[in-house]
């Protein structure tokens, strides 16, 4: 070996003998690996310039832009979802207001119809008292038993839902359209008794599907029932 100090020499390994699963894993958990040896970061060979060749740092700086966009595309999300949530419960608590002025059953329709149309911009809005009502509302009440017994058989399940309707069961929510649509429809209840149903519609079957949420027209359904011109069976 003619003297040649064997220490000195760099190790040389079998390119199988080494894992590049491992390599990486080491790095991930070390990223700071090559911030004290910059010697080897020199003898590293990093492709920068030339066709199709990205450097590390250009490569870096490209994720870091893409996670950055992400993050401000996720912060317009939240605030887009904060200021529709604010509108809404502004709507909500205008109509809960009109609602409270109610003197009597027979103008809930009424204030219900302007105050969706004033305050969610619906096309078509509906509040209808069943027969069942008689027993239950102080006030008398008039409404079409064909029309209340159509709606009400939409309601079997007493539960609130949005889906798609025949143009008869869209005419029977919404006297004013004649034609098939999409409508979200809530029932009004008294303990267990359904004696209505509220309801808002539109003409493009598509608007009301099963991603619509229900949440705050129960609410107004709830507020309704609860108004003190309804009967005394419910439990207060």
């Amino acid at each position: 070996m003619s003297g040649e100090n064997l220490s000195t020499r760099p190790m040389e390994l079998a390119p199988e003998s080494l894992d590049p699963a491992q390599i990486e894993t080491f790095l991930q958990e070390h990223p700071a690996f090559f911030k004290h040896r910059p010697e080897l970061l020199m003898a590293m060979e990093l492709p920068h310039g030339g066709p199709g060749a990205v450097s590390l740092i250009e490569r870096q700086v490209n994720l870091l832009r893409e996670r950055n966009i992400e993050m401000r595309n996720r912060l317009a999300t939240i605030t887009r979802n904060a200021e529709s949530n604010d509108a809404l419960f502004e709507s909500t608590r205008a109509m809960v207001l009109s609602l409270l002025e109610c003197a009597e059953a027979t103008a809930v329709p009424g204030v219900v119809e302007r105050g969706f149309n004033d305050h969610f911009g619906v096309e078509y809005a509906s509040q209808l008292w069943f027969e069942s009502a008689q027993d239950h509302v102080a006030s008398p009440l008039l409404s079409d038993p064909a029309r209340g017994r159509t709606v009400a058989s939409l309601l079997k399940n007493q539960r609130a839902f949005c889906g798609v309707f025949r143009s008869d069961e869209m005419s029977a929510l919404f006297p004013n359209c004649p034609h098939e649509g999409s409508a979200a429809i809530a029932p009004l209840l008294v303990g267990t008794t359904l004696v209505g149903a509220l309801a808002v519609g539109s003409s493009d079957v598509r608007r009301y599907d099963g991603s619509v949420g229900t949440l705050f027209l129960e609410h107004i359904a709830e507020v309704i029932v609860r108004l003190p011109f309804i009967g005394s069976s419910i439990d207060r």
